[in-house]
């Protein structure tokens, strides 16, 4: 893989109260002082240099993150290497000591780790990093991820003829690159690391060299750069690390470094830019106008110090207050941009850059610039208001305090990328108690100025180099010379200062009326709680410790947009959308924003074909206000003129060229021919689409679904208590409309052609092809054939990976999935997918069709069938102590009208499975009489 160049009711303390208490309490950081490593991580070398991270977490219990970090990637590449770091990446999985040929991949599969979603690596320009989650609750399975980190580290076997079948697999991942993107990157990644090694050295390489590199000059880079002093093992998990220790030193401390081993630079020189440049490049299947600048590159400052750290904090804030100032500025009728920001950020390794991105659709492009310009500019004469800092302080600290709270209860894998980074680059790893603790006391000392001074870093006197990307149907698009004009004429245009409106400080006029709870039954067993108010508005409550400070909701009812008039689809289908970017009550979306600087809560009301409802999330101090936003959204919607034509026209300004890139086209092209051009189906909009979406009607549709909530049942999931929140939702769910009707969705006939559909799509200029296989039809939804069916779909992707791309070198990726879906009929679709050059379509589908058929008339061996169970027992123990498992599961029974029971019961299900299930489920929902085959190829030349 690689890499690309990211209390319920507590009251509200003022920003200067709340700062200056936490700073007094916690006031014990010198800002001289060196940054130390979080005292909960044991960081260490071996004797040859080799560098260890251990931390012990137990969330989740008896799994550990593993991660080989090799501080080389294809920026060390010689002339005649081009491509091989990534191509060393894949040989780590083709034969190894302990585990020759694909047996590493055969090995995790049989104790449930998957291949690509839990086991993988990835390529950069300067290092290369593989992945591998593994169970830490037996001795052996653990010793053997060790051991495969090890294998990574410094034993590959590198065999001829499994580098040549891998070959293809990796000239299947370069052709996935290629495109509009790839054809433009190779013209301006020059220009953009003004001549640097990085813009000769992508980490796919060149397919020439690919072809045919010889074993010996992959393996004089394996020995030149797999060594222990560029290498680093991070161990995060379910484990104690002295057990952790040892194992890296057992396996690991044997290792030696070549001698008179190459120096590994630490930062790879970019030319300074002298003089301005601009390039304007075009494609056909380009799908969107997009400007980028790089004002200036230069060398980062390393965060050493806790001075370092408070200045990126105050660089921080300022990205955070002009990205809002770009924001606002999409919400008018006609916006100059569909997206926009500028900032300091980190460029490469060693580098950052102050880059302005702005994303123009269809916008004009003068106005665009201009209006970016504008606002940096009015920054730096007039600066930031200061209500404007303390918001972006407020939702800083909010940010860091939710971490904080919830530090013992985070994943493993959300610690390892720091670790990662440490190694790598430097990045200080103070842990998240440290940080939090920092901003209470580092925040009430950074002034307004010192913000505002940051403004002057936006100057340099380096040339600036200006990228404008765009559809080559684009229209009055200027010239390389006449970019650099406009925007050195943006600078020239009088600016004015910021100004802003009082927000409210409440988001109700007067409280609601409560409403009664009508009926409450308990579920031990599950640990539920389930209530009914007077209004038919239902709910179920799950109160979890899994997170110490999170609440998560969803609301929902049969119904949908199709129970509208077709006339009316597109009004229905963005109803939701449109209602939600004009606000609630008197306040805008600008509004809601800064109002909710130092909260964590989020509510969005949402329309599906057959399902409406409203979903959310908050940290628990933050409940009330999130129960406030839903009765908001629900009785006081915002009608906005203006925001609805911003949303229109930002919305048009996405789609507009959509159809140009040949994956967009063929999907379209392949829901029309598989629906019969039935126009409910839902392809590509189109811009007369949007231009038929009437504001009227939008108000109608959501007045219509929203003005009475009888019948929709509410799920909230998280760390709360049943008593105290009671109250609460009798208050917003119980006093909203609601009077008895049937809840109903409506089926509107939509069906796929029946039979055996063979069509070909030829769009794009590229020599790669993309095969659709999707087998459709009856079949009644229960979990246990869904469970089935589940299962039939991982052991096909196991074999698919065995043959079409292990096998055949055909693929990189592929696969298969599907579904049973009881809305608006009960019926099935498995869908398979692949990539693949144009001139192996066939031979492909061939070896597909063959598994499937294998498998109907000799089902499949237990080893295959154990692999999926295992990696089920092993997810399984992770989702059931996860919020969004508990989440999805209650709120899809209800509206499935399944027993919620089955939660308990899936894992004991799944490992009763037998392969004659399996056998059975392939010949009911693989039916090789009726599918639909789709295939694109490239254009004719």
């Amino acid at each position: 893989m690689l890499k690309t160049i990211q209390t319920f009711t507590a009251k509200f303390l003022s920003l200067a109260a709340a700062l200056f208490f936490f700073s007094t309490l916690n006031a014990q950081f010198n800002l001289n002082d060196k940054i130390a490593v979080d005292s909960n991580v044991v960081v260490g070398k071996l004797s040859n240099g080799l560098t260890y991270y251990i931390r012990q977490n137990k969330k989740p219990e008896n799994k550990v993150e593993l991660r080989l970090v090799v501080n080389a990637g294809s920026v060390l590449e010689d002339s005649s290497q081009q491509g091989l770091a990534h191509f060393m990446e894949h040989m780590n999985f083709n034969g190894l000591k302990h585990f020759p040929k694909n047996e590493i991949v055969n090995y995790l599969q049989s104790i449930g780790v998957k291949f690509g979603a839990d086991l993988n690596a990835y390529t950069g320009f300067d290092e290369t990093v593989y992945i591998l989650p593994i169970p830490s609750d037996d001795a052996a399975k653990l010793d053997s991820g060790f051991t495969i980190l090890e294998d990574w580290a410094g034993n590959a076997l590198l065999d001829t003829s499994e580098i040549n079948k891998e070959r293809g697999v990796v000239l299947e991942e370069s052709r996935l690159g290629k495109g509009a993107g790839e054809r433009m990157r190779t013209k301006y990644f020059p220009e953009l690391f003004n001549g640097s090694l990085y813009a000769k050295r992508l980490p796919i390489g060149i397919d020439d060299t690919l072809r045919s590199f010889k074993p010996a000059t992959l393996e004089r880079f394996y020995k030149t750069w797999y060594r222990p002093d560029l290498q680093a093992v991070v161990v995060v998990g379910d484990i104690d690390p002295a057990v952790a220790k040892q194992k890296i030193e057992a396996h690991f401390g044997h290792f030696t470094n070549p001698a008179n081993a190459a120096p590994r630079p630490s930062i790879i020189p970019i030319p300074v830019r002298t003089k301005n440049k601009a390039m304007v490049l075009t494609d056909k299947e380009q799908t969107n106008t997009i400007l980028q600048v790089f004002n200036y590159v230069e060398r980062d400052t390393p965060v050493v110090t806790w001075n370092d750290y408070r200045q990126s904090v105050v660089e921080g804030l300022f990205n955070a207050i002009i990205s809002q100032r770009l924001r606002e500025l999409t919400q008018q009728a006609n916006p100059p941009f569909l997206f926009a920001g500028t900032s300091f950020q980190e460029f490469i390794r060693g580098y950052r850059a102050f880059t302005t991105f702005i994303f123009l659709g269809d916008k004009p492009m003068q106005a665009a610039i201009d209006s970016v310009i504008k606002t940096t500019e009015s920054v730096k004469k007039y600066g930031f208001l200061q209500a404007e800092l303390d918001r972006a302080k407020l939702s800083l600290l909010n940010q860091t305090e939710a971490a904080y709270k919830d530090a013992d209860k985070t994943e493993s894998f959300r610690f390892v990328d720091g670790y990662v980074n440490n190694f790598l680059e430097g990045t200080p790893i103070p842990g998240i108690a440290n940080r939090y603790k920092f901003l209470q006391q580092a925040l009430p000392d950074i002034t307004l100025a010192e913000v505002n001074a940051i403004a002057k870093k936006m100057e340099s006197t380096q040339g600036k180099f200006a990228l404008l990307m765009a559809p080559d149907n684009a229209k009055d698009l200027p010239t390389d010379e006449s970019l650099l004009t406009m925007l050195n004429d943006a600078y020239k245009l009088p600016v004015m200062a910021y100004t802003e409106n009082a927000v409210g400080n409440s988001l109700l006029d007067k409280q609601p009326v409560a409403g009664k709870i009508t009926s409450e039954k308990k579920n031990a067993e599950l640990g539920i709680t389930d209530i009914t108010f007077s209004n038919g508005i239902s709910v179920t409550l799950k109160p979890t410790t899994f997170k110490n400070n999170e609440i998560q909701f969803d609301g929902w009812r049969w119904g949908g947009y199709q129970n509208f008039p077709l006339s009316d689809k597109f009004s229905a289908i963005n109803a939701a959308s449109i209602v939600q970017s004009m606000g609630v009550s008197n306040m805008s979306p600008t509004d809601l924003n800064k109002f909710m600087a130092g909260k964590t809560a989020g509510v969005q009301p949402y329309i599906n074909t057959s399902e409406e409802g409203i979903q959310g999330s908050c940290n628990v101090k933050d409940a009330e206000t999130m129960l406030q936003l839903l009765y908001l959204y629900v009785t006081a919607p915002r009608r906005d003129d203006n925001l609805f034509k911003a949303f229109i026209s930002s919305q048009k300004g996405f789609i507009k060229n959509l159809a140009a890139n040949p994956n967009s086209y063929f999907s379209d092209t392949l829901t029309k021919v598989m629906y019969n051009n039935n126009p409910w189906a839902s392809g590509l909009p189109k811009t007369t689409d949007y231009d038929a979406i009437n504001l009227d009607t939008v108000m109608a549709v959501y007045k219509r679904i929203y003005s009475n909530m009888y019948g929709m049942h509410f799920t909230f999931v998280g760390n709360m208590n049943v008593d105290s929140i009671k109250p609460l939702l009798a208050l917003y769910l119980g006093s909203l409309p609601g009077k008895q009707k049937e809840n109903k969705f409506t089926d509107v006939g939509l069906r796929p052609v029946k039979g055996v559909k063979d069509f070909t799509v030829q769009k794009g200029n590229e020599p790669r092809s993309l095969v659709n296989i999707i087998f459709t039809g009856d079949a009644k939804f229960n979990y246990e054939d869904a469970l089935k069916l589940d299962m039939l779909t991982e052991i096909m992707n196991i074999k698919i990976i065995e043959q079409l791309r292990e096998a055949m070198s055909g693929i990189y990726g592929g696969g298969m999935g599907g579904s049973i879906t009881p809305r608006p009929y009960d019926h099935y679709s498995v869908t398979v997918r692949f990539p693949c050059a144009p001139e192996n379509v066939d031979t492909l589908t061939k070896a597909l069709f063959a598994i499937i058929k294998d498998v109907q008339q000799h089902g499949v061996t237990e080893t295959y069938l154990e692999k999926v169970k295992a990696n089920i027992r092993e997810q399984y123990a992770t989702d059931i102590k996860n919020n969004d498992y508990w989440l999805s599961n209650l709120s899809s029974a209800f509206i499935d009208k399944q027993n919620p029971g089955w939660i308990l019961k899936y894992n004991e299900a799944a490992q009763a499975v037998t392969a004659k299930d399996i056998q059975a489920a392939a010949v009911k929902y693989l039916n090789m009489n009726n599918y639909v085959k789709a295939v694109l190829m490239p254009e004719k030349q």
